[in-house]
């Protein structure tokens, strides 16, 4: 009778185990749901900021339009506005802003600085061919509507480099926001795989990140089911769980990064035979789903064990020939032809 109750008592621990990594494995799938719905937040508000970009292009070109054709009947008119010298509205209709496209000039500002100077050059010398003063009427209306030309493009840029100023504070302002997402986001997603190694050794675990201090905190739990083994300081680990629990984070943090390569050397030496068999298998099932990846693993253990295929080549070296005389046989390289 003490068997079957012992019997028993062991299944109801087993079943509660098991309920305990099942509501894991749900805050886990909630977790990955909210981080892809804090995505395409993302995605959307960078969709939002390309419009708004076009449509204050547009806005400036149709203003730029206006103000051109002012200008034009203004001068043909001896410098007094015209009223209702165009047909253009201040305020632009959206029919307005599609019809309006974004002129990309052909040549570039220094070229045109230097045909108005050139123009300008030979406005001067017809001048003084025609031996024209400033007490002519003709030379001092032309002098007066040069100067608020002037005086009107002046007040033009000092407008536009107002308006650019505002624009790019307020772009620097969102670029910082979505920097502190993003980097909120790696945090979460580090956290999750940290996790999600760990588990495959029966542990648990979590990073965290204090970014006003710059540093990393790793909270370890020997037991995924018992919280008690849990604790903050990497030193009290044994080698071998000091190893697993680096190799985790390593992983967890790479899957963030972009460096095409990935050397890992001598990662395997403190782990005991059961530990290195669960670190080599992430290892390799890990390099095989990023194939725009290559990593390249370094050990002194044996390999004999690791079945190869077109995406894992195992590379074997001989035990190099010690010798004491100079220029010696040395180490062993790899021939790759």
């Amino acid at each position: 009778m003490e068997k079957v109750e012992a019997k028993l008592e062991d299944i109801v621990k087993g079943q509660n185990r098991r309920q305990e990594v099942v509501d894991k494995c749900r805050v886990k799938v909630q977790e990955r749901e909210y981080a892809l719905v804090q995505q395409e937040a993302i995605v959307a508000e960078s969709k939002d900021h390309v419009a708004n970009a076009l449509l204050v292009a547009r806005k400036v070109q149709y203003k730029t339009i206006c103000q051109e054709r002012r200008l034009e009947a203004k001068e043909a008119n001896g410098g007094i506005a015209v009223v209702g010298a165009d047909d253009m509205d201040d305020e632009p209709s959206e029919q307005d802003l599609e019809s309006i496209e974004i002129v990309v000039p052909k040549y570039d500002s220094k070229k045109c600085q230097s045909r108005i100077a050139n123009r300008e050059k030979k406005i001067e010398n017809e001048k003084k061919r025609r031996n024209l003063s400033e007490a002519d009427p003709v030379v001092a209306r032309d002098k007066y509507l040069r100067a608020k030309k002037d005086l009107d493009s002046k007040m033009e840029q000092i407008e536009a480099i107002e308006q650019n100023v505002k624009m790019l504070i307020a772009d620097v302002k969102e670029r910082k926001r979505r920097w502190i997402d993003f980097r909120s986001h790696i945090a979460q997603m580090t956290n999750l795989s940290f996790d999600e190694f760990l588990q495959k050794k029966n542990s648990a675990g979590r990073v965290e990140f204090d970014h006003d201090n710059q540093q990393l905190n790793i909270i370890f739990q020997k037991d995924n089911t018992d919280e008690s083994t849990q604790t903050n300081d990497v030193k009290a680990l044994s080698g071998g769980e000091r190893s697993f629990t680096t190799l985790s984070l390593l992983l967890a943090i790479g899957e963030s990064l972009e460096t095409p390569f990935r050397v890992m050397d001598e990662f395997d030496v403190f782990l005991d035979p059961v530990a290195r068999k669960r670190a080599l298998q992430t290892l390799i099932e890990v390099s095989k789903n990023m194939e725009h990846r290559q990593f390249i693993f370094i050990t002194p253990q044996d390999l004999s064990q690791i079945p190869t295929d077109n995406k894992l080549k195992i590379f074997h070296l001989k035990a190099p020939e010690r010798s004491n005389r100079v220029g010696g046989p040395q180490q062993q390289t790899l021939n790759f032809e």
